[in-house]
């Protein structure tokens, strides 16, 4: 990372000859402990002026956050917003309106700017004030940007950032950001380590150079965070967890590297370092005590369910547990040393819904076909993310495709819970699942709709677009269907991108996955009867396949009581529809979460229905990533 010091060569890192390094500018010279002097001097300030840039930017969505808050706080108490209020409001709706929108590339137009202008500040932090007359200038400036960076990544990724409080964007949602700040300092790492290597070259002391301890740490530390750069492009896409372990195995090394390359404790330089080792570490401590406090005679207790689901009840309720939120559980019975991220869709008691993709989650529920209704020990860290107060709305508007329902049925579920007798909200909720099986996960959930319809409007559809064309599917020799592990490699929409976390990489370890139906205790369970009624079922499923219209087999009917149609949903039409159909003087929130072609639409056209004098409409998509 960083060069050595001038005590020990000409032309080191955050030192050296600013000349050139030839003889009679070495160590014994007072002009080069001047040259040095200046040099350390200068890039102290550049870097200052970087910090100062981030924390304005900081400061920008912190500001615009808690004004937008009391904006809507006075419009929620009919006050009149005066001579600032109304001219805020137009103006922030006109800017949401710009910035929610897709582009290619990024996950929002905001988010493309938001990047464009971290990458602006760096390339001025890097080559502000550099004399240009030797390479080693230029290399101790990319080292001291590599340094920072190294900080600010960390800092990106904390689970119990500041900033989803200050800002309302949690870690998860901050995701995409820690991958481009890694990303950058691992370019200028790799830039400073080159112009260091061609300048010792020049001076014909390469080999020697690279023989010091602290150069040969440095050589360490580029490796292991090239590491963790191959596990994050890589590995990720194709084995999360080897992923992780390589991502937090390197960046330990990395980091402690990193140290020993500039061991002076009063350098800045190990300042930075030790700075962003205490913020991983501390952030750690506060995980891993979570997780013992959560273990106190704590069990979760794990039923299977249909087409590789299963469903994980908590006995003890987290602090700070709601619907729509996410926890890392721990299961030690399934995997001693990990824990994975999973929405809570219920809050009392606290239960979670996992989709079986790959390791983790398919071990589990094969665990829990193996031993239903079993109790193991359990513990959470949690819980994480935020999103907008749905009691801060008069009409929610919930989207969901395959397993991204865990969150809208939390959202729901959390608004449901809150309602008194005279709290009157309009619910719009959409989900559509590829297979029928799907649909009984969130039984509970839907019943739970249903009798609420009539002190609240809740309109619910529910899409299956893939109907069984044959009864290949149907279980055979006598094998309980309800038990059976299916296939989910092709149930792409089940899982969606995890709050990043935010690609198909995570996906497998997705928070957001259904919550199941109710099934009686082991004791009081007919396997054979399920097994006849779950083929009656399936049976009437299959004669009711009519592509675009309303599925009313006796099944649908008496399982849902819920309008249930083949297809896809016409998500951009819905969303119009309830909008429109919304007075100028009521808010709407629009959430979704499901696989990026759906989450697409739904950006853009909630997107082009916030206006200044229409209702006022807030977006929330649940993916990892913006």
């Amino acid at each position: 990372m960083a060069g050595p010091s001038p005590s020990t060569a000409t032309g080191g890192g955050h030192g050296g000859t600013a000349a050139g390094g030839q003889a009679s500018h070495g160590p014994s010279n007072p002009a080069y402990y001047a040259m040095f002097a200046a040099r350390q001097k200068v890039s102290e300030q550049a870097m200052r002026y970087y910090a100062a840039g981030i924390c304005g930017l900081i400061a920008v969505f912190v500001l615009f956050h808690w004004t937008r808050l009391l904006v809507v706080k006075l419009e929620r108490s009919k006050k009149p917003l005066g001579m600032f209020g109304r001219p805020f409001v137009a103006t922030s709706r006109l800017t949401r309106n710009l910035l929610v929108r897709k582009v290619p590339g990024f996950s929002s137009a905001g988010h493309a700017i938001l990047v464009i202008v971290y990458l602006a500040l760096n390339l001025m932090a890097m080559f502000i004030h550099v004399e240009t007359n030797s390479l080693s200038n230029f290399a101790a400036r990319f080292g001291w940007m590599a340094l920072v960076n190294l900080a600010f990544l960390v800092f990106l990724a904390l689970k119990n950032t500041p900033l989803a409080f200050l800002t309302a964007y949690s870690y998860e949602r901050l995701n995409c950001l820690h991958q481009i700040a890694g990303y950058t300092m691992f370019t200028q790492m790799v830039l400073h380590g080159a112009m260091y290597t061609a300048f010792f070259n020049s001076q014909g002391r390469l080999l020697t150079k690279y023989a010091e301890p602290g150069e040969i740490a440095a050589i360490v530390a580029g490796f292991a965070f090239l590491s963790v750069v191959f596990a994050a492009v890589i590995l990720r896409r194709f084995w999360y967890e080897l992923f992780y372990v390589t991502h937090i195995t390197c960046w330990i090394v990395g980091i402690v590297a990193t140290g020993f390359h500039q061991p002076e404790f009063t350098k800045p330089a190990y300042i930075i370092t030790l700075l962003a080792a205490s913020m991983w570490v501390a952030d750690r401590i506060i995980r891993m005590s979570r997780v013992l406090y959560n273990s106190v005679n704590n069990e979760a207790t794990l039923y299977p369910l249909p087409n590789g689901g299963t469903k994980v009840v908590l006995k003890k309720v987290p602090a700070r547990a709601e619907p729509g939120k996410h926890c890392f559980i721990w299961l030690p019975a399934i995997r001693k040393l990990e824990t994975h991220p999973f929405t809570i869709h219920r809050g009392s008691p606290v239960e979670f819904t996992v989709k079986a993709q790959n390791g983790f989650t398919r071990d589990l529920h094969n665990y829990a076909v193996a031993n239903p209704g079993v109790s193991v020990k359990a513990s959470v860290d949690g819980p994480y993310g935020t999103f907008p107060d749905p009691m801060e709305f008069d009409k929610i508007v919930l989207i969901a495709g395959g397993g991204g329902a865990t969150f809208t049925f939390g959202l729901a579920v959390n608004v449901l819970e809150r309602m008194t007798e005279e709290t009157h909200k309009n619910i719009v909720f959409i989900w559509a699942v590829q297979k029928h099986e799907n649909l009984s996960w969130f039984k509970e959930q839907l019943d739970l709709l249903r009798t609420h319809a009539h002190s609240t409007k809740v309109n619910v559809t529910l899409y299956v677009t893939r109907s069984p064309t044959s009864t290949s599917d149907l279980p055979s020799n006598g094998q309980n269907p309800l038990l059976q592990s299916r296939s989910s490699s092709s149930d792409n929409e089940v899982a969606s991108p995890p709050r990043s976390p935010i690609e198909t990489d995570t996906e497998k370890n997705e928070p957001r996955i259904p919550a199941p139906t109710h099934r009686r205790p082991l004791g009081d369970r007919d396997p054979e009867k399920e097994m006849h009624e779950a083929i009656e079922t399936h049976v009437e499923h299959q004669s009711s396949r009519s592509a675009g219209k309303e599925i009313v087999t006796s099944a649908s009917v008496h399982r849902f009581e819920h309008p249930i149609k083949e297809g896809r949903p016409d998500a951009a039409s819905l969303i119009r529809d309830a909008v429109n159909s919304t007075p100028a003087n009521q808010r709407i929130l629009v959430a979704a979460c499901g696989p990026h072609g759906l989450m697409r639409v739904v950006r853009d056209t909630t997107a082009r229905l916030i206006h200044g004098d229409g209702p006022g409409v807030e977006l929330h998509c649940e993916q990892f990533g913006w």
